[in-house]
Parts: structure tokens; C-alpha cells; sequence
């Protein structure tokens, strides 16, 4: 095929889509004429369960990454910082962290000793 075939197929298939495009757009126009009284109760209802899920999903991704920042991470409150994690710790280490923490050991030796810094 030469280059003035190729511009001619493509002129063609975007007019087709146009074509397509305006046909659903009718559609559309006819289907909300003919069903306004419908619509004027179904919209509404649709917009509060739309933001009903929508506030519900976004609180699982926030439990999510709250979660992963958990397991993942380790805050420490002497420098704002947060030391990456290896895996996620046991309660016998944040305990023997606690123990440490107290007697004036800083969080990143506690850390490193433990070998759980990535």
C-alpha cells in the first residue's frame, strides 16, 4: 500500500468513529427525554452510593497502607525518622527494644543489632 492508501484508511476509521461516536450520543439524548421522571430519582440515589463506596474503599487503602507502615517501618521519635524494616518485628523484639530504649540506646544501634534495617 502506498502512503496515500494508509492516509485514506485513517481518514476513514476516524470518520467512522465519529460517526459511531455521534449515533451513541443520540442515543443518549433520546434515552434521557424519554425517561426524565426516572432519571430525576435514579440520579440522585446513584450519586450517594457512588460516594458510599467511594469513601469505603478509600478507608480499606488507608487501613492498608497504615498497616504496611506498620510492619514495614519503625518510627524513631529522637530524630523524626523512619528506619526502614527488613521484615516485620515480634513482640519479643519490641519488647527488648523497649528495655533498651529505656536504658539510653538509640534506635538505629537497637535496630542494627537486631539485623532487621534494610
Amino acid at each position: 500500500m502506498n502512503d496515500r492508501n494508509v492516509i485514506f484508511m485513517k481518514d476513514l476509521k476516524k470518520a467512522q468513529r465519529k460517526a459511531w461516536m455521534r449515533e451513541k450520543v443520540q442515543v443518549a439524548k433520546d434515552f434521557i427525554s424519554d425517561n426524565k421522571e426516572v432519571l430525576v430519582i435514579a440520579i440522585p440515589a446513584l450519586i450517594g452510593l457512588g460516594k458510599m463506596v467511594t469513601k469505603s474503599i478509600n478507608k480499606t487503602v488507608n487501613l492498608r497502607k497504615e498497616e504496611h507502615l506498620k510492619n514495614e517501618y519503625c518510627y524513631d521519635r529522637s530524630l523524626g525518622h523512619y528506619w526502614e524494616l527488613r521484615r516485620k518485628l515480634t513482640n519479643k523484639e519490641w519488647l527488648e527494644i523497649d528495655e533498651r530504649k529505656k536504658n539510653g540506646e538509640k534506635l538505629s544501634d537497637i535496630l542494627n543489632s537486631l539485623r532487621v534495617l534494610k
